[in-house]
């Protein structure tokens, strides 16, 4: 299975494997990781990034909707 970093390309390794509950069923997450610990900073600093922009996005997106709604209980 191919699974290479987002940055320099190399072959992810397993880096963090814990479990948990989903209804009824059990699931194994596990977190993949770069092999070189600065290229693994790079690629948590972009998904903070895009994390951020994201949940940014999410929040205008739900200000906008609840503007329209006032706007529309208004008249």
């Amino acid at each position: 299975m191919s699974n290479p970093c987002i940055e320099c390309g190399k072959q992810r390794v397993d880096g963090k494997t814990w479990k948990g509950k989903s209804g009824a069923s059990l699931v194994i997450y596990t977190q993949t990781i770069c092999p070189d610990p600065d290229c693994q900073k790079i690629v948590d600093k972009v998904i903070a990034e895009r994390k951020a922009k994201n949940d940014r996005l999410i929040r205008i997106k739900l200000e906008a909707k609840l503007a329209r709604e006032r706007l529309l209980a208004a008249s």
